[in-house]
């Protein structure tokens, strides 16, 4: 599932789930909030997985960066399209 699919249901979901309708101006700001919240966890997941790697391939600390450059390269691209999205 996308990031834009995330953010398109948990906006829809709040719709359900408030009684007023919202304008175009707030779905707006909410769609960024939930962006923003979205690239934060990817960027902590990142961390958390590149640490993870580190720690596990201690004593082939060559292949721990390979991969940790392998993910902060994916973590990079998903923040582009991230970025494009608004």
């Amino acid at each position: 599932m996308s990031l834009n699919s995330l953010t398109h249901d948990a906006i829809e979901r709040i719709k359900e789930t408030i009684a007023n309708p919202l304008s175009e101006s707030e779905i707006v700001a909410v769609s960024k909030i939930i962006d923003d919240a979205l690239i934060k966890a990817v960027n902590q997941s990142t961390k958390q997985c590149t640490d993870a790697a580190v720690i596990c391939c201690g004593h082939e600390a060559d292949l721990a960066h390979k991969i940790a450059e392998d993910v902060e390269r994916a973590r990079y691209a998903l923040i582009g399209n991230l970025t494009s999205m608004r």
